[in-house]
């Protein structure tokens, strides 16, 4: 009988992974980490603002009043968005996970598709943070609330309602950022509001403009402070500082723009879920928080259980939320920013 040399092409052996299921996807959200949650309440967001309106004015001795006025006092209103994310597991595939000894990870598959629906979700909504239009039950996103002055938001006309603008610059054409432009914005603001931004969010390639300002001695800040508190930024270097405003980058922000927000002024409302919903959720669902690597959220995500489809079990991801900015003249933008 042939001397056959043992090879690996020769062997049965099962395939085994190391380590857990290495995912290859951003979903870093920083906008969301860095704004204050706030629990939301009712049919809208709503809440109310005052304008000037009250007369201050010299008089001589002697002479009647005649002249009198108030602030006015108007109803700011912002439907509630609504997003979800959905996934769905075969038994099938849930039982021979379960059975698998590698990768790690994967053996509670519907608790990983959880994972990934709700990473997906926030994502989803960090984006929406910039972009959305406001209408039907999309996010006001800061295009709308803050990047326009000249606009409606939360049921607001700018062009007759003045002290409800943001702080806009648009040179016209794609310009070079400079601590000049950036301290004029800042001053602008402040001079609108009496209060100052301390965070300012823009693309990568703009934060790599402003970063470029600094010479070799820059400081990274890692640990940034808002109105939500302390916040951890990533590993490795995180923002930069320039006259008290901390620069931060976002994979979703608007190219060729920088957002100016005051943290106390801007925040993201939720609705949370009733109590008796909460109590009776059971094996029909979770109260979950949702997170990206950066942290959690508590943004009253909810992943529930649907009919099922067979030998299939359907779950939904779902939440109900809003960015509010209630002093836009607080917040500004600078529109094109020149990245090359």
């Amino acid at each position: 009988m042939a001397d056959v040399t043992q090879t690996v092409a020769l062997l049965v052996l099962a395939q085994n992974y190391r380590g857990n299921v290495v995912r290859q996807i951003n979903r870093r959200s920083a906008l969301l980490k860095l704004l204050p949650l706030v629990q939301g309440e009712g049919k809208n967001c709503a809440w109310s603002v005052q304008g000037s309106g009250q007369i201050g004015e010299n008089y001589t001795e002697g002479a009647d009043a005649s002249n009198f006025g108030s602030d006015e006092q108007v109803e700011a209103l912002l439907s509630w968005g609504h997003y979800r994310a959905n996934f769905h597991v075969s038994g099938t595939a849930r039982r021979t996970a379960a059975t698998s000894r590698s990768p790690m990870g994967v053996q509670n598959l519907v608790g990983r598709n959880m994972q990934d629906a709700l990473t997906r979700l926030v994502s989803v909504c960090n984006a929406a943070l910039f972009t959305g239009a406001g209408t039907g039950t999309t996010i006001a996103g800061l295009d709308v609330a803050v990047a326009d002055n000249t606009n409606t938001y939360a049921g607001i006309d700018r062009t007759t309602k003045t002290y409800f603008k943001p702080y806009v610059i648009d040179p016209g054409a794609p310009t070079n950022i400079s601590f000049a432009q950036i301290r004029t914005d800042l001053g602008a603001i402040y001079n609108a509001s009496g209060e100052q931004p301390d965070i300012a969010i823009c693309s990568t390639a703009v934060f790599n403009q402003v970063v470029d300002l600094f010479d070799e001695n820059r400081r990274w800040i890692q640990d940034v402070t808002t109105a939500r508190g302390a916040v951890k930024l990533d590993a490795g270097y995180g923002g930069v500082e320039v006259d008290g405003c901390v620069f931060i980058r976002d994979k979703d922000a608007t190219e060729g723009q920088i957002y100016y927000l005051n943290t106390s002024h801007v925040h993201i409302e939720y609705l949370p879920l009733e109590a008796s919903i909460m109590e009776a959720l059971g094996e029909m669902g979770l109260l979950l928080s949702a997170d990206d690597g950066y942290g959690s959220w508590p943004l009253g995500i909810l992943v529930h259980a649907l009919a099922k489809n067979g030998d299939s079990d359907r779950y939904e991801a779902l939440t109900n939320l809003q960015l509010v900015v209630d002093r836009p003249n607080s917040c500004g933008a600078r529109l094109n920013v020149a990245t090359a």
